[in-house]
């Protein structure tokens, strides 16, 4: 007897459980941790916040038209990851943060409310103010903070690396992004 006559069937539940294995080998693999290693834990919300566990950033229309911009030419651009081109796309800008910028932010967040006064801070607001080659030149915190926290963010946004250039614009110029951080 030949093993494939065309006499010889296969019993029904044979077929199917073949079939069904061939479907799973070819069936892409979507689970939760697969999109975690993805995302890296950020989320994008409708009020073009990105959050970032107890963070949220999003960039700031200017409205300064003499402000100073940067040829493309005069800038050096490394490759974006895909997590630094999602939060381009969803932070609308030229400039980008690197993928663990708030990464560092927020394993701060202890350091910065640690004592009593700065306990009672439920979330603090900061405006960020990045100049025309990428980098933070300035801060505005808009909460209401004692001087202990104010020194604390300083400090904090003192070891945040410069941003990058987003490839694709023509000029980049000065940017400003809210930086909420949450207790």
């Amino acid at each position: 007897m030949f093993l494939f006559s065309p006499y010889h069937q296969m019993p029904a539940p044979r077929i199917f459980t073949y079939i069904s294995f061939i479907l799973f080998l070819f069936t892409p693999l979507v689970g939760k941790s697969l999109v975690a290693q993805v995302s890296h834990g950020y989320s994008f919300s409708e009020e073009s916040f990105v959050e970032y566990h107890n963070l949220r950033i999003r960039s700031v229309d200017n409205t300064s038209a003499s402000s100073k911009s940067t040829v493309a030419s005069e800038l050096n651009f490394a490759p974006l990851t895909t997590i630094e081109n999602n939060l381009a796309k969803n932070l609308n800008s030229h400039w980008v943060w690197s993928e663990n910028t708030l990464d560092i932010l927020d394993s701060y967040s202890p350091f910065l409310f640690r004592t009593k006064k700065s306990a009672n801070v439920e979330e603090v607001k900061v405006l960020l103010q990045v100049n025309s080659m990428g980098r933070l030149s300035g801060f505005e915190v808009m909460s209401d903070v004692d001087k202990g926290l104010k020194e604390r963010i300083d400090y904090v946004l003192r070891k945040l690396p410069d941003c990058k250039p987003v490839p694709g614009y023509e000029n980049y110029g000065i940017e400003t992004f809210e930086l909420i951080i949450k207790k």
